[in-house]
């Protein structure tokens, strides 16, 4: 099973857990007046008005929250892999004799892995309100939910979520940003991107934009919005066709009751400038490029967390250049 967690950003009692790893009372001074005596300014028509001291400390999207989070999650983690050396949590096993993850943590995105059984629930439970009670964050039950695999029955499964206290999911949609799952309906699943960029595109429409703005909206903005997926994901090629349509759309000048001339292909414009094109990425080419770097960072840094998961899954006795692609292999190892 998989336990998404949420929790709230109040690090008030993180002065214990930064005497714990050695920091010293300086720091700790400084770092503790940051999130106690904070207090905004609003600037209304061009004039600094106002002083508000917040209740719950820091803001979200503070620089100071990742470092926060790492200092408590360090804790946490402490507390898991304790629980795992005892055997109280078993964790998700990538391969039979492979690396086992028990939980994933970045930023404030964090997931826990366990065996479904109730004996690692309540040990879930133990941690999550040991880690609760030491570092002041509160964790909101509500908001938590897990998913098990198909193996584990529906009512199973609400059982353990009732033993934890959260709810039931069956599957959770993303992480960091990025799909956990990508089953036959890809172009479904990447339909976000679609969304992003035509909700820009649309903002753009009634504006008297000349063809270098233009040019710069579609390479700054339009084409940056699909780079992250295409770090991990071979965007599907219908996908890249609409995204195509819809850069085209908008370099012409077409909307939704007109259709202008379009003078050349795309594929003409994706050219280098030097040859007559305006040197546009073509996706395609570009998903190869970012997908062929990530192989890169595997074969120069095979001891990353990526790289003994791939290695325990589809090559555990050979190397990452002849590897097989399997039929049951995963989305992310045939992309």
């Amino acid at each position: 099973m998989a336990i998404k967690l949420d929790m709230s950003k109040a690090y008030d009692r993180i002065e214990r857990m930064m005497r714990k790893l050695g920091f010293s009372d300086r720091w700790i001074s400084l770092v503790m007046r940051c999130i106690s005596f904070v207090s905004y300014s609003f600037v209304l028509n061009g004039t600094v008005c106002g002083l508000v001291h917040p209740s719950k400390g820091l803001r979200q999207g503070d620089l100071l929250l990742p470092y926060l989070f790492l200092i408590c999650a360090e804790g946490f983690s402490s507390l898991i892999s304790q629980a795992v050396s005892m055997r109280e949590i078993q964790g998700f096993q990538c391969s039979r004799n492979g690396l086992t993850i028990s939980h994933l943590f970045f930023a404030d995105d964090s997931l826990l892995f366990a065996q479904a059984t109730d004996y690692n629930c309540k040990s879930i439970r133990r941690i999550l309100d040991t880690y609760a009670r030491a570092s002041g964050q509160v964790i909101n039950f509500a908001k938590l939910a897990m998913c098990v695999s198909p193996s584990v029955s529906s009512h199973e499964c609400t059982r353990l979520a009732a033993f934890i206290g959260i709810g039931v999911v069956d599957c959770h949609e993303s992480y960091l940003g990025l799909p956990c799952l990508a089953g036959m309906r890809k172009k479904e699943i990447f339909s976000g991107i679609i969304s992003k960029i035509w909700d820009k595109i649309r903002g753009w429409r009634d504006k008297f934009l000349s063809t270098g703005g233009k040019e710069v909206l579609i390479k700054a903005v339009i084409q940056a919005i699909p780079t992250y997926t295409m770090n991990l994901f071979q965007l599907p090629k219908s996908l890249l066709k609409e995204i195509y349509r819809l850069c085209t759309r908008f370099w012409w000048g077409s909307n939704g009751t007109s259709r202008k001339i379009h003078r050349c292909t795309w594929a003409k414009l994706c050219e280098a400038k030097g040859i007559g094109g305006l040197g546009f990425r073509d996706l395609e080419i570009f998903n190869q490029a970012l997908l062929a770097n990530q192989c890169w960072r595997i074969l120069s840094n095979g001891n990353s967390l990526a790289g003994r998961v791939l290695k325990a899954c589809y090559f555990p006795d050979g190397d990452f250049m002849n590897a097989e692609s399997k039929s049951t292999a995963s989305f992310i190892w045939k992309s």
